[in-house]
Protein backbone atom coordinates (compact mmCIF):
# COMPACT_ATOMS: atom_id res chain seq x y z
CA UNK A 1 0.00 0.00 0.00
CA UNK A 2 1.23 3.37 -0.70
CA UNK A 3 -0.28 6.16 0.57
CA UNK A 4 0.15 9.96 -1.39
CA UNK A 5 -1.90 13.24 -1.63
CA UNK A 6 -3.53 14.76 -4.76
CA UNK A 7 -4.51 17.62 -5.67
CA UNK A 8 -7.57 17.41 -7.19
CA UNK A 9 -11.49 18.55 -7.62
CA UNK A 10 -14.14 16.98 -6.05
CA UNK A 11 -17.88 18.52 -6.50
CA UNK A 12 -15.99 21.29 -8.42
CA UNK A 13 -13.94 22.24 -5.50
CA UNK A 14 -10.43 22.03 -5.31
CA UNK A 15 -9.06 19.94 -2.59
CA UNK A 16 -5.99 17.67 -1.27
CA UNK A 17 -6.69 14.36 -1.17
CA UNK A 18 -5.08 11.55 0.92
CA UNK A 19 -5.08 8.18 -1.53
CA UNK A 20 -4.12 4.99 -0.85
CA UNK A 21 -3.14 3.01 -3.80
CA UNK A 22 -2.75 -0.99 -3.76
CA UNK A 23 -0.11 -3.36 -5.34
CA UNK A 24 0.48 -7.08 -5.78
CA UNK A 25 1.28 -7.93 -2.19
CA UNK A 26 -1.86 -5.97 -1.05
CA UNK A 27 -3.48 -8.82 -3.09
CA UNK A 28 -2.30 -11.68 -0.77
CA UNK A 29 -2.88 -9.70 2.69
CA UNK A 30 -6.31 -8.47 1.33
CA UNK A 31 -6.96 -12.74 0.56
CA UNK A 32 -5.70 -13.23 4.24
CA UNK A 33 -7.62 -10.67 6.03
CA UNK A 34 -10.78 -11.93 4.21
CA UNK A 35 -10.55 -15.39 5.30
CA UNK A 36 -9.86 -13.98 9.17
CA UNK A 37 -13.45 -12.64 8.73
CA UNK A 38 -15.17 -15.56 6.92
CA UNK A 39 -13.81 -17.84 10.04
CA UNK A 40 -15.20 -15.47 12.39
CA UNK A 41 -18.47 -14.85 10.43
CA UNK A 42 -19.19 -18.99 9.75
CA UNK A 43 -17.74 -19.41 13.43
CA UNK A 44 -20.36 -17.38 14.98
CA UNK A 45 -22.83 -19.78 13.66
CA UNK A 46 -21.91 -22.14 16.17
CA UNK A 47 -23.53 -19.63 18.96
CA UNK A 48 -26.74 -18.57 16.70
CA UNK A 49 -25.19 -14.86 16.88
CA UNK A 50 -25.58 -12.52 14.57
CA UNK A 51 -22.84 -12.04 11.93
CA UNK A 52 -20.47 -9.41 11.66
CA UNK A 53 -21.37 -7.05 8.46
CA UNK A 54 -19.03 -7.09 5.96
CA UNK A 55 -16.08 -4.36 7.00
CA UNK A 56 -15.49 -1.64 4.47
CA UNK A 57 -11.99 -2.16 4.53
CA UNK A 58 -12.50 -5.33 2.86
CA UNK A 59 -14.92 -4.41 0.61
CA UNK A 60 -13.64 -0.83 -0.78
CA UNK A 61 -9.69 -2.41 -0.73
CA UNK A 62 -11.37 -5.27 -3.06
CA UNK A 63 -12.73 -2.41 -5.53
CA UNK A 64 -9.96 -0.68 -5.81
CA UNK A 65 -7.79 -3.92 -6.80
CA UNK A 66 -10.73 -4.46 -9.02
CA UNK A 67 -10.84 -0.65 -10.70
CA UNK A 68 -7.55 0.77 -9.80
CA UNK A 69 -9.17 3.40 -7.95
CA UNK A 70 -7.69 4.84 -4.77
CA UNK A 71 -8.96 4.71 -1.05
CA UNK A 72 -9.79 7.84 0.39
CA UNK A 73 -8.51 8.44 3.41
CA UNK A 74 -8.49 11.96 4.15
CA UNK A 75 -9.37 15.32 2.81
CA UNK A 76 -8.18 19.12 3.35
CA UNK A 77 -10.67 21.64 2.03
CA UNK A 78 -14.15 22.73 1.68
CA UNK A 79 -15.86 19.96 0.30
CA UNK A 80 -17.65 16.76 2.12
CA UNK A 81 -15.71 13.56 2.64
CA UNK A 82 -18.51 11.32 2.59
CA UNK A 83 -17.27 8.96 -0.34
CA UNK A 84 -15.08 5.70 -0.21
CA UNK A 85 -12.84 5.59 -3.42
CA UNK A 86 -11.26 8.13 -6.09
CA UNK A 87 -10.50 7.23 -9.19
CA UNK A 88 -7.54 9.80 -10.46
CA UNK A 89 -8.29 8.95 -14.27
CA UNK A 90 -11.46 9.90 -14.71
CA UNK A 91 -11.81 12.47 -11.49
CA UNK A 92 -14.66 10.53 -9.93
CA UNK A 93 -15.49 10.10 -6.21
CA UNK A 94 -17.09 6.75 -5.74
CA UNK A 95 -19.00 4.92 -2.94
CA UNK A 96 -18.63 1.64 -2.38
CA UNK A 97 -21.47 -0.30 -1.07
CA UNK A 98 -21.19 -4.33 -0.42
CA UNK A 99 -22.95 -7.42 1.64
CA UNK A 100 -21.80 -10.53 1.76
CA UNK A 101 -26.09 -11.88 2.78
CA UNK A 102 -28.67 -13.18 0.29
CA UNK A 103 -30.98 -9.82 0.90
CA UNK A 104 -29.04 -7.08 1.85
CA UNK A 105 -30.14 -4.15 4.07
CA UNK A 106 -27.98 -1.13 2.61
CA UNK A 107 -27.86 2.27 4.37
CA UNK A 108 -26.83 5.51 3.16
CA UNK A 109 -25.44 8.25 5.77
CA UNK A 110 -27.05 11.46 5.43
CA UNK A 111 -24.29 13.43 3.86
CA UNK A 112 -23.71 10.84 1.56
CA UNK A 113 -22.17 11.90 -1.95
CA UNK A 114 -20.79 10.54 -4.79
CA UNK A 115 -19.99 11.16 -8.44
CA UNK A 116 -20.30 7.02 -9.23
CA UNK A 117 -21.71 4.31 -7.30
CA UNK A 118 -21.05 0.63 -6.87
CA UNK A 119 -22.35 -2.58 -5.46
CA UNK A 120 -19.82 -5.59 -4.73
CA UNK A 121 -21.96 -8.70 -4.30
CA UNK A 122 -19.89 -11.45 -2.02
CA UNK A 123 -23.02 -13.66 -1.11
CA UNK A 124 -21.98 -15.87 -4.38
CA UNK A 125 -24.51 -18.16 -3.58
CA UNK A 126 -23.24 -18.40 0.26
CA UNK A 127 -20.41 -19.95 -0.63
CA UNK A 128 -18.17 -16.75 1.11
CA UNK A 129 -15.07 -17.68 -1.45
CA UNK A 130 -13.85 -13.90 -1.88
CA UNK A 131 -15.13 -14.20 -5.24
CA UNK A 132 -17.98 -10.85 -6.00
CA UNK A 133 -20.14 -9.40 -8.85
CA UNK A 134 -19.70 -5.53 -8.71
CA UNK A 135 -22.14 -3.45 -10.17
CA UNK A 136 -22.24 0.51 -11.62
CA UNK A 137 -25.70 1.24 -10.32
CA UNK A 138 -27.30 4.52 -11.92
CA UNK A 139 -27.51 7.54 -8.32
CA UNK A 140 -30.97 8.62 -10.21
CA UNK A 141 -32.41 5.31 -9.13
CA UNK A 142 -30.54 5.06 -5.63
CA UNK A 143 -31.77 8.97 -4.95
CA UNK A 144 -35.20 8.25 -5.80
CA UNK A 145 -35.63 5.20 -4.13
CA UNK A 146 -38.84 5.14 -2.50
CA UNK A 147 -37.78 3.90 1.44
CA UNK A 148 -41.36 4.61 2.92
CA UNK A 149 -44.63 5.18 1.51
CA UNK A 150 -44.18 8.81 1.64
CA UNK A 151 -40.62 9.16 1.24
CA UNK A 152 -37.20 8.95 -1.21
CA UNK A 153 -34.23 8.13 0.01
CA UNK A 154 -33.16 12.02 -0.99
CA UNK A 155 -35.80 13.18 1.15
CA UNK A 156 -34.83 10.99 4.27
CA UNK A 157 -31.07 12.56 3.49
CA UNK A 158 -32.25 15.84 3.77
CA UNK A 159 -33.99 15.39 7.13
CA UNK A 160 -30.84 14.22 8.78
CA UNK A 161 -31.91 10.60 8.23
CA UNK A 162 -29.88 7.22 7.65
CA UNK A 163 -31.96 5.75 4.92
CA UNK A 164 -32.18 1.99 4.26
CA UNK A 165 -32.99 -0.30 1.86
CA UNK A 166 -31.82 -3.49 -0.35
CA UNK A 167 -29.98 -2.24 -3.64
CA UNK A 168 -30.14 -6.24 -4.85
CA UNK A 169 -33.79 -6.38 -4.66
CA UNK A 170 -34.82 -2.87 -5.23
CA UNK A 171 -32.51 -1.79 -7.73
CA UNK A 172 -30.28 -4.24 -9.17
CA UNK A 173 -32.96 -7.18 -9.56
CA UNK A 174 -36.15 -4.35 -10.17
CA UNK A 175 -34.09 -3.14 -13.31
CA UNK A 176 -31.91 -6.16 -14.23
CA UNK A 177 -28.58 -4.24 -13.73
CA UNK A 178 -26.11 -6.29 -15.10
CA UNK A 179 -22.59 -6.58 -13.57
CA UNK A 180 -19.80 -5.17 -14.66
CA UNK A 181 -17.14 -7.49 -13.25
CA UNK A 182 -18.40 -11.13 -12.54
CA UNK A 183 -16.82 -13.42 -9.90
CA UNK A 184 -13.98 -11.01 -9.41
CA UNK A 185 -10.96 -12.17 -7.82
CA UNK A 186 -8.51 -9.94 -6.17
CA UNK A 187 -5.69 -11.93 -5.24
Amino acid sequence: MNIKDYEVMVFRKNCILQLASFNNADKKEWKKLFDSWKKLKLGLRIFQSREPNFPEGLSEVAFCLFSGSKRFISLTGSVSGSFDTYNTRTGKAEQIKACSVESDLTSFGPKSKWDDLYFLDFYNGDKLDGKFNVYKIPSKLIYNMEVNKTQTMKQQQKEGRRPRFSIRDNIINKYNIKPIGKNVKVW
